[in-house]
């Protein structure tokens, strides 16, 4: 089932890369995943990838009419979006739940609990935000590009600039204080300080940051776009997918040898690998990974929480044997994805145990 369900995810991987990047490039493994029709199947990215429509948002781009189009989808869509998902919902509401007396409701909230990588999740998703900002891959520390939303922002208001940075480091910053493993510390200071960082950058990105943008008159955003769009989204999007092969080899690993510790242990390094780029695209959840263009892949890859009862369903169902037989069983996006291979990988925060015969 773990394997059925690392190659659904590999499929979705390589259709999220290849959906921006284009049809040029692409591996004739890939093609074999995905097939060559993937992109007369999905007219809705474009023929040459989403990230065309990026570089070249103008009056008559199917998906962006102008540079402050595509700059609005990112800060609205994509920073503001995730930067308030972490700081409401994922932190936001099992401290709700823990402070009601709920906590096993609470911890049923938390996403990926079952690895306590929450902590590493959330901050992921603000270097995320940073990086888009940015217009770099890195660190949080790292300096901006000179064709970067933040480089634009610093020539027109640079205390704005300076703000926007301190928030988002703010909130990265504040995250990475809360004592881990979350699911055991749903609720104190720390907490409460990283719920207010998030919601005060989700502010300042729909408030002051959005309206930099609204006098920026027939300013050529091409650089900066082409820049967003080569530079950070497409190769996260590619190093997942690669890292995808790496989780999918390893399950293919472990299902032929179940009784390797070491087998185990290399999936599930696999599995925490595989996590970073995810969650540092998730400022990115709009066109291929949204569902507003039919592709719907973040809630295909990502969905959360899992459908347990179902889960345990399909592994017991005594007629299921084969791969082929796993994938076909797998229906809902409760019981696929992410975290349904880290419920079958970990417990407790720790690598599953093989059981000594």
């Amino acid at each position: 089932y773990a394997t059925a369900v690392s190659s659904e995810l590999l499929d979705d991987c390589i259709g999220l890369w290849a959906a921006w990047n284009g049809p040029t490039g692409i591996p004739d493994e890939d093609w074999e995943r995905i097939g060559r029709d993937f992109f007369t199947k999905n007219t809705i990215v474009g023929a040459n990838g989403y990230a065309e429509y990026m570089r070249t948002a103008n009056a008559g781009n199917a998906k962006f009419t102008s540079g402050v189009d595509a700059i609005r989808t990112i800060l609205v869509d994509g920073f503001a979006n995730i930067s308030n998902e972490v700081g409401s919902s994922k932190i936001g509401n099992p401290n709700t739940l823990a402070k009601d007396g709920k906590t096993a409701e609470a911890v049923l909230q938390v996403e990926s609990w079952y690895s306590w990588n929450s902590i590493t999740d959330y901050s992921d998703n603000i270097i995320s935000i940073k990086n888009g900002y940015a217009g770099r891959i890195g660190a949080i520390g790292d300096a901006a590009h000179a064709n970067s939303i933040s480089a634009y922002v610093k020539s027109r208001n640079a205390d704005l600039d300076a703000r926007m940075t301190a928030a988002i480091d703010g909130a990265y910053n504040a995250i990475k204080s809360m004592q881990s493993p979350f699911r055991n510390n749903l609720t104190g200071t720390k907490v409460d300080a990283a719920i207010e960082a998030c919601a005060d950058l989700t502010e300042l990105t729909e408030g002051e940051l959005l309206g930099a943008f609204r006098d920026a008159g027939d300013y050529d955003f091409t650089s900066i776009l082409t820049q967003y769009a080569d530079q950070v989204v497409t190769p996260t999007y590619k190093d997942m997918k690669e890292k995808a092969w790496t989780l999918y080899k390893a399950m293919q690993a472990l299902q032929a040898d179940n009784k390797s510790q070491a087998k185990v242990d290399a999936a599930c390094t696999a599995w925490r690998a595989m996590r970073v780029p995810w969650e540092q695209s998730e400022a990115v959840l709009f066109g291929p990974a949204g569902e507003e263009t039919g592709l719907g892949f973040d809630p295909s890859m990502d969905s959360w929480p899992l459908d347990q009862e179902d889960i345990a369903t399909i592994i017991t169902n005594k007629n299921l044997s084969t791969v082929e037989q796993y994938i076909a069983a797998i229906g809902s996006e409760s019981v696929r994805g992410f975290h349904t291979i880290e419920l079958l990988l970990f417990k407790d925060g720790q690598n599953r145990k093989v059981l000594a015969e």
